[in-house]
């Protein structure tokens, strides 16, 4: 088994992201997007809120830097929101470069629905009367939806789902969504070695739903993908492409030994180079009292799994502590590093350039977010809504009048030895005026 990245294609390497919609701020990607860089990856799996998208510099950012991000909806079933509630946010995706989206997760499992939903009949109908909408809506975007990964095996047996569910949409006439969907994998091993289930239905024929013979293998493991674009192509769906989700671990809640972890990584980026769009690992990072930390691959700047090194594209560069960063607002915008045109950042004043911007009490102004772009681009400051965080500033750029920002908040910066740069006027004016430093 070899370390060389140059035998490891770089068009199939991704990670899930963190497991909830929190950590999409300035700092995050600060830290983030280097470490994906340096891991050679070009897929991200992003998980979204239904009710709000995640921040359009996050995304773009992660789209500029070659990384293309897969945005996950785990929708509630069968609860979910509509096509035409969810329309808003597939179409801000598709404006700032995303491609593809997942609806649901493992709707072939019970843990995926609400415990009336799943005792009804039909239930590959029913899921299917949810799903399509949202993937026309997907498609009419510009989106290419991808159907969920199911759980291998699962309470309704996968490949049972997932071929009633292609038949489905047959009968429905469904044949723009059919040729034009992507189709999502677990990669569990389910403890097996990668070879389990290998060749698929025309190698295991005796293996029947819920049932495989003494000697015989299955879906449950590894190759379940393979598993899946048989079934597809059996339908007249040669072409069908999969994305692979989970890999890298045993199932939920059991994992490898690190040591071992990493020669399983290697050896499924190299078994699945040239069959999957991407191979996405569990798990980039995780909260330190999540219980999904453990399998983490970066902890903190000296604690990382094994596979880190493994696959690493070159020597990664040193990072800042999660210590010694402040932790931003909420609604912050990616930071990034001072700009060339102001002087370091010291220890009590850790930002050279502050971009502040006014945060309204229905939200963010979108033309605020338009006009700072070459600005950003230009100075590369830290942008955000946060007077504390602008007083750690040298310099801080204000935009906005005092309709936003009271005369005492501007004295106040300057009094702690800030040099302040307000600008105000409409979207013209402060376009121009932005252009003009």
């Amino acid at each position: 088994m070899t370390n060389s990245t140059e035998s490891l294609s770089p068009s199939t390497i991704g990670f899930h992201y963190y497991q909830d919609t929190l950590h999409y701020s300035n700092q995050d990607l600060a830290t983030w997007l280097p470490e994906l860089t340096s891991l050679n990856a070009t897929w991200v799996v992003l998980l979204s809120d239904a009710e709000r998208a995640i921040p359009e510099q996050f995304i773009t950012e992660l789209v500029d830097s070659g990384i293309d991000p897969i945005i996950h909806f785990k929708l509630p079933l069968p609860g979910s929101p509509s096509a035409s509630e969810l329309s808003p946010i597939l179409s801000a995706y598709a404006r700032w470069g995303v491609k593809y989206v997942v609806f649901f997760d493992k709707p072939n499992d019970s843990s995926s629905w609400s415990a009336a939903g799943w005792s009804h009949q039909d239930l590959v109908e029913r899921f299917i009367d949810r799903f399509l909408p949202l993937a026309v809506e997907a498609l009419r975007n510009g989106l290419i939806p991808v159907f969920p990964p199911l759980m291998p095996g699962g309470n309704y047996w996968d490949t049972s789902f997932f071929k009633s569910s292609i038949q489905s949409l047959q009968r429905r006439g469904q044949q723009e969504v059919l040729t034009n969907m992507a189709a999502g994998s677990y990669a569990y091993t389910f403890d097996h070695d990668l070879s389990w289930g290998q060749g698929g239905p025309e190698v295991w024929p005796e293996t029947r739903p819920y049932l495989t013979p003494q000697g015989a293998q299955d879906q449950r493991g590894f190759n379940n993908y393979v598993w899946l674009k048989s079934i597809a192509a059996s339908a007249g769906l040669e072409e069908m492409q999969v994305f692979l989700f989970g890999a890298g671990i045993k199932q939920p809640s059991s994992y490898f030994s690190p040591e071992v972890h990493s020669e399983i990584v290697q050896a499924m980026i190299s078994k699945t180079k040239d069959s999957v769009l991407a191979i996405n690992f569990w798990l980039l990072a995780a909260d330190p009292d999540s219980e999904d930390y453990a399998q983490a691959w970066i902890k903190s700047e000296t604690e990382e799994m094994p596979a880190v090194n493994a696959i690493a594209k070159e020597a990664r560069q040193v990072k800042t502590p999660a210590a010694e960063v402040s932790a931003p607002t909420p609604a912050a915008e990616p930071e990034y590093a001072p700009s060339p045109k102001t002087e370091a950042p010291s220890q009590t004043r850790p930002m050279a350039h502050y971009l502040l911007l006014p945060l309204y009490d229905w939200g963010v102004a979108d033309w605020h977010l338009e006009v700072i772009r070459p600005f950003v681009r230009k100075y590369h400051p830290t942008v955000g809504f946060s007077l504390e965080e602008a007083a750690l500033a040298q310099k801080v750029t204000v935009i906005g009048g005092d309709k936003d920002f009271s005369a005492e908040q501007i004295s106040s910066l300057r009094n702690g030895g800030c040099v302040v740069d307000q600008i105000s006027g409409d979207g013209t004016t402060i376009a121009t005026l932005l252009l003009e430093r």
